[in-house]
């Protein structure tokens, strides 16, 4: 992996590259409060490297709210409510900047929810898993290490999501102008960055190495195969 960094303004943003001819492009650190994931997802794209695709990774996409350990940047805005073209917050500007020009394959962006008993859930935008043995064997492989998988609403409270959930499932296809939000799928959705993309939210609950494991279970069963 080559190392870079983004400057835009006082905005660092530390990411690597795998290759001339990226496919894939991994996300953590959006919000800062979940911020267990982080390592978790580093630890398995160190390990995977050589299996992987091409790749571009940022490890923090939001270094000021990571930093404050809080799901809101030094502007007070909730990244992932916030990839509109005309937004100035340079957090923004510099992820925009780091896949101008690109056509990605898949966006993975890992999240957490932090939820007293919170389940393992995955948003699929468009890549449409729900069938595949791969799904299968990873939803059975987590299930066995005592990770509930959720079956019912996302957050019936926020009115950017509201999605229903089957066995840790929820799929919507991408429409062909994208889709509307600031959520940085929908932004790049929008402007044909990605094509596709998978949204897991591990439980923020877990032991550290558990959500380790999540992760790399992740990594072997559904971007390795």
């Amino acid at each position: 992996m080559q190392q870079v960094v983004k400057t835009l303004g006082r905005t660092q943003i530390l990411y690597y590259t795998k290759g001339d001819s990226p496919t894939l492009l991994i996300h953590s650190g959006t919000h800062g409060d979940e911020y267990g994931v982080i390592d978790s997802v580093r630890l398995a794209v160190e390990k995977y490297e050589a299996q992987l695709p091409d790749f571009i990774y940022v490890p923090i996409v939001s270094p000021s709210a990571v930093a404050k350990r809080s799901r809101l940047n030094w502007g007070g805005l909730d990244l992932n409510r916030s990839f509109f073209g005309d937004n100035a917050d340079s957090e923004v500007q510099a992820n925009q900047e780091i896949v101008k020009g690109k056509s990605l394959d898949l966006l993975v962006t890992f999240h957490e929810d932090s939820g007293p008993g919170t389940k393992f859930y995955l948003y699929d935008m468009g890549l449409g898993l729900e069938d595949k043995d791969s799904w299968k064997k990873f939803r059975d492989e987590v299930g066995a290490m005592g990770v509930g998988l959720l079956s019912g609403t996302d957050d019936p409270d926020d009115p950017y999501l509201n999605y229903t959930f089957t066995e840790g499932y929820h799929y919507w296809s991408v429409p062909v102008k994208g889709y509307e939000g600031g959520s940085f799928d929908a932004w790049a959705t929008r402007n044909k960055v990605v094509k596709k993309a998978l949204i897991p939210e591990i439980p923020g609950h877990l032991s550290q190495d558990k959500k380790n494991k999540v992760v790399d279970l992740f990594f072997q069963k559904i971007l390795l195969t």
